[in-house]
């Protein structure tokens, strides 16, 4: 029989004597660990949050309601004119791009998300957040690898994952390579543990705050009553002025050397 050691029982390496470490159970219930799902990429931008915004609008809108804040009726003036409903087909209203569809015509009243209607907006919306969530890609991916050039970092290959390699951020709402996070690991002279240290470096971005968009000026709809003369003209003065009949003519200023200036001409000097 071959001599027993203190270890033999449970097995041939020194490594078996460490008795296993027992952790305790997670109290963290599963909605809380499941909480952060779906929210680890970039926040939406602005744009991107609009879009969605009027997308949600045109789905579940009556579109019977008018704009709370009187609409445009600058008739694409002062602004652009409007992408998704240009004209109003009832009154012939020339719509800007600040009469948001979701909304009736500021003027008549007529809906715009017809029958027909609603369905081309909503494809039209969806195909524009598409191309701007694909532009966001593009740039943040070009934005990854010129920061990873520029740390001397080895060039992805064709095909690659453009986020592999890449720092990612570590608190919520950070933009993608705007952090850098490493651990430490060291040895506890004492207890003779090791402790592993976790530390983020935050650039603090020179940029100052971008300014709040002011609103824009919105143009007053037109008066309900014309305004014109009401009374008739004068016999003796047809051609006065009867809505401003206070007008005064006023000749211009004589020019002091128009005189000698005509006389020059005549005589054909310069």
């Amino acid at each position: 029989m071959a001599h027993r050691t203190p270890w033999t029982s449970s097995g041939s390496l020194t490594s078996d004597r460490i008795p296993a470490r027992q952790f305790p159970a997670s109290t963290t219930p599963a909605k809380q660990q499941t909480k952060g799902k779906g929210q680890t990429g970039p926040p939406k931008s602005k744009v991107v949050l609009a879009l969605e915004n009027r997308l949600h609008n045109v789905e579940y809108a009556s579109g019977k309601e008018k704009d709370p804040k009187g609409g445009c009726f600058c008739l694409a003036r002062e602004h652009g004119l409007s992408t998704y409903v240009p004209l109003c087909c009832n009154c012939g209203l020339v719509l800007c791009e600040l009469n948001l569809p979701h909304y009736a015509c500021p003027h008549c009243g007529e809906s715009f998300l017809g029958n027909t209607r609603r369905p081309a907006l909503v494809a039209r919306i969806q195909e524009e957040l598409s191309a701007q969530i694909a532009k966001e890609e593009r740039e943040r991916g070009r934005v990854i690898e010129e920061a990873r050039k520029a740390e001397g970092a080895f060039p992805m290959l064709p095909g690659a994952s453009g986020t592999q390699g890449a720092r990612r951020p570590t608190g919520k709402g950070t933009a993608v390579g705007s952090q850098s996070s490493h651990k430490v690991m060291s040895l506890n002279s004492t207890t003779k543990k090791v402790i592993v240290s976790s530390y983020t470096n935050t650039p603090i971005s020179s940029r100052p705050p971008s300014p709040t968009p002011e609103e824009p000026r919105r143009v007053s709809p037109p008066p309900g009553e014309i305004n014109y003369v009401k009374q008739p003209p004068d016999p003796a003065q047809p051609w006065k002025n009867m809505q401003f009949p206070d007008l005064q003519y006023i000749p211009p200023p004589k020019d002091p050397n128009a005189h000698s200036r005509r006389q020059r001409e005549r005589e054909g000097g310069p």
